[in-house]
C-alpha cells in the first residue's frame, strides 16, 4: 500500500518571511523613535516659548509699576547698592537685563527731534550730518514743514508741490514714513530721520538721552562718543554732560527723561525667540480722569 506524503515547504521561505516581518518592524520602531523626538522637540519648543511669554509679561509689569513709583533720574551706578530695575535703567536705548531671560531699551522721547515742531538748528544739524552742503539742507528743511503745514503756500526753500495738489499732505504726518512722499528726501536721510525724530512730545529736549548719531549732529563725533562712553558705564551726570558740549538747562532744554517712552523686549528661551515693542505714556500722579499708562503702540 503505497501512502502518498504532503509535500515538506522548504524552511528558506520561513526565514525569509521572519526576516521581512523583523525588517518592517525595525522600519516601524524607527519610525516611531523619530516621531517621537520630534514631538519631544516641539513639546520643548512650545514649552520654551510659553516660558518666554511668561517672562516678558513679567518683565513688562515690573518695569512699568517700577516707571510709576520710582524717580527716573539716573545716578551713578556704582552708588548704587541694590540691584533693582532702577539701578539698572536707561533712557537712550542701551540694553540693560530685566530679568534672567529678557533684555530691554528704552528710548526716552524727549531724547528725539518732535517732527511736528522741530527745533530749526537740531533739524537743520541732523540733515546737514548727512553730508548735504547749505543749500540742500534748506531745501530739504523747509520741504519737510511745508509738507505738514496747514497752507498751500511755499517757503524759500521748499516745495508745495502745486503742481501735484493731490500729493500735498497739509498737516501733521501720523507715521514718520510719511516723510518718504518730501521732495528731494534720500533714503539715507529717511532712515536718519526714523530714528532721531519721534511724533510724541512734551515740548523740551532732553539731549542726554538722544542717540549718538543725534548728538554727534548737534556737537560733533568726538564729544559724541565721549557723552556715550561715560553714559553706557553710568558714569554720566549733568555737570559732565554740559562741561562736555556746553548745552545748559533753558525752557527748551531739560536734563530729565520724559514720561513718554518707547520701549523694546527681546527675550530667548531655548530656541525660542521673542520681541515686543510699546511706545506708552505714564502718568505717576494719574486720578479718575486719567488713566497710569496710555498706550500709544503695542507690537510684538
Amino acid at each position: 500500500m503505497t501512502i502518498i506524503g504532503i509535500p515538506h515547504r522548504p524552511q528558506g521561505i520561513a526565514l525569509i518571511q521572519v526576516l521581512l516581518i523583523t525588517a518592517i518592524l525595525s522600519v516601524l520602531a524607527l519610525y516611531l523613535s523619530s516621531t517621537s523626538k520630534d514631538q519631544v522637540k516641539m513639546a520643548q519648543w512650545a514649552d520654551d516659548k510659553a516660558e518666554a511669554l511668561v517672562a516678558m509679561h513679567s518683565a513688562e509689569a515690573n518695569l512699568l509699576f517700577a516707571l510709576l513709583t520710582n524717580s527716573k533720574k539716573q545716578s551713578s551706578r556704582d552708588l548704587l547698592a541694590n540691584e533693582s530695575l532702577a539701578s539698572r535703567w536707561n533712557f537712550f536705548a542701551y540694553p540693560f537685563k530685566a530679568n534672567e531671560h529678557i533684555t530691554v531699551k528704552i528710548q526716552d522721547q524727549s531724547g528725539l527731534i518732535h517732527a511736528h515742531f522741530p527745533e530749526p538748528s537740531f533739524l537743520k544739524a541732523l540733515i546737514a550730518y548727512q553730508g548735504l552742503n547749505s543749500n540742500e539742507v534748506n531745501r530739504i528743511y523747509d520741504s519737510l514743514l511745508d509738507w505738514q503745514d496747514l497752507d498751500s503756500i511755499p517757503r524759500i526753500n521748499g516745495d508745495e508741490l502745486l503742481s501735484n495738489p493731490a500729493n500735498i499732505r497739509n498737516g501733521a504726518v501720523p507715521d514718520l514714513h510719511d516723510f518718504s512722499f518730501v521732495p528731494n528726501m534720500t533714503s539715507n536721510l529717511q532712515r536718519s530721520l526714523l530714528k532721531n525724530t519721534t511724533l510724541y512730545n512734551k515740548g523740551f529736549f532732553n539731549p542726554m538721552d538722544a542717540p549718538e548719531e543725534l548728538l554727534a549732529a548737534i556737537t560733533n563725533g568726538e564729544i559724541a562718543k565721549q557723552v556715550s562712553t561715560l553714559r553706557e558705564s553710568g558714569q554720566l551726570n549733568e555737570i559732565q554732560f554740559s562741561q562736555l558740549t556746553g548745552m545748559v538747562e533753558s525752557d527748551k532744554v531739560l536734563f530729565y527723561p520724559s514720561n513718554i517712552l518707547s520701549i523694546e523686549f527681546e527675550g530667548k528661551v531655548g530656541m525660542s525667540m521673542i520681541r515686543k515693542k510699546i511706545l506708552v505714556e505714564l502718568s505717576p500722579y494719574a486720578n479718575q480722569f486719567q488713566t497710569p499708562i496710555n498706550v500709544f503702540s503695542n507690537r510684538g
